[in-house]
């Protein structure tokens, strides 16, 4: 008869099971506050926006309870477990292979990229571009005189651009392999950096014009005031997004829109943007995908290639390099 496995101390255990169902309880709480209020609560909407790493003690709790056998409790964890599944499963399924027949449309690859305001490396940027070869390439950050420096260094390859005037220390750019037909500064405010570009791609044997939204979001900045503004930067966000949406919705060509969104895929304006176009990496990559690298460890996927129903992703992926705090996404398309 196999003994059973011995619970190594009992006030060690009888104290992790509370903490256990404790964790259970705060869960829930915050999934019916989520339910409920969304991102409406800005210290809530700070929750929502750290929630991949509320899943973290599920990575001790769920073997403890495991292996001394507590059977209710392993239950009750089944519950934040199952919320993960739902939030990130897809995530790291395998992907189904690209049918023969869909091969015939012609596909170009784009990226989006924060190339960090005071990042000089010209060459570093260079070599992860060459390394990915992109089309089209969506830039934030760039800084004052960044312009002069991206058309000198990139335009044999990219002999289309355009970029958005400097203000308050960096903006948008777009860079293409394919012509430039208008660019239009988008409205500020609420989008205080954003451009839109109709790209006329002519590849294997199609000529289309596609709008391309390049666009940097409201950041939460580190303040040792975070508290007093977030509700504004989290305000602001959703003003950005709904204008968006309004462009989507009134679009009259096939749109892809390159942003560093600084929000995540638990955060409500990810929802809102999700209504209207498809998130390339949660469509066709694999993994987490973090884009954005604090000090120890990643932080999170905030850089996104959106793009509309006219359109198909085909392949996502978060390449390496680019000496910024962000790496950049890079996503295959048909059109």
């Amino acid at each position: 008869m196999i003994p059973s496995p011995k619970i190594p101390n009992l006030k060690f255990s009888t104290l992790m099971s509370r903490i256990s169902w404790g964790y259970v309880i705060l869960f829930a709480v915050w999934i019916l506050l989520r339910l409920v209020f969304f991102d409406t609560l800005w210290w809530l909407a700070i929750i929502n926006t750290v929630a991949l790493y509320i899943f973290v003690p599920l990575l001790l709790l769920l073997p403890l309870a495991l292996l001394w056998r507590q059977w209710r409790l392993l239950l009750g964890l089944g519950f934040p477990l199952g919320v993960f599944i739902a939030f990130y499963g897809s995530l790291f399924l395998p992907q189904l292979p690209v049918l023969a027949y869909k091969a015939v449309k012609p596909e170009i690859t784009v990226m989006s990229f924060n190339m960090l305001f005071n990042n000089n490396d010209y060459d570093e940027i260079g070599r992860m571009i060459k390394a990915n070869t992109p089309d089209i390439v969506g830039i934030q950050e760039v800084p004052l005189n960044g312009d002069a420096v991206w058309i000198k260094r990139f335009s044999s390859e990219y002999p289309y651009y355009a970029f958005r005037p400097v203000e308050e220390g960096h903006n948008v750019g777009i860079i293409s392999r394919f012509p430039i037909e208008n660019v239009t500064i988008l409205s500020n405010p609420p989008m205080r950096r954003a451009l839109s570009a109709t790209v006329n791609v002519n590849k294997g044997g199609v000529n289309k014009s596609l709008q391309v939204i390049v666009s940097h979001l409201t950041p939460n900045y580190p303040s040792n005031e975070f508290i007093k503004f977030a509700h504004e930067w989290y305000t602001r966000r959703a003003n950005e997004v709904t204008y968006i949406r309004t462009l989507i919705q009134q679009r009259r060509l096939p749109t892809i829109m390159l942003c560093d969104c600084n929000y995540v895929d638990t955060s409500q304006a990810y929802a809102r943007t999700h209504e209207v176009m498809k998130d390339s990496f949660r469509e066709v990559g694999w993994g987490f995908g973090h884009t954005y690298h604090g000090l120890f460890f990643p932080l999170g996927r905030i850089d996104f290639v959106w793009y509309t129903k006219e359109l198909e992703a085909v392949e996502a992926w978060v390449p390496d390099g680019g000496g910024s705090d962000h790496l950049p996404v890079a996503t295959r398309l048909k059109i």
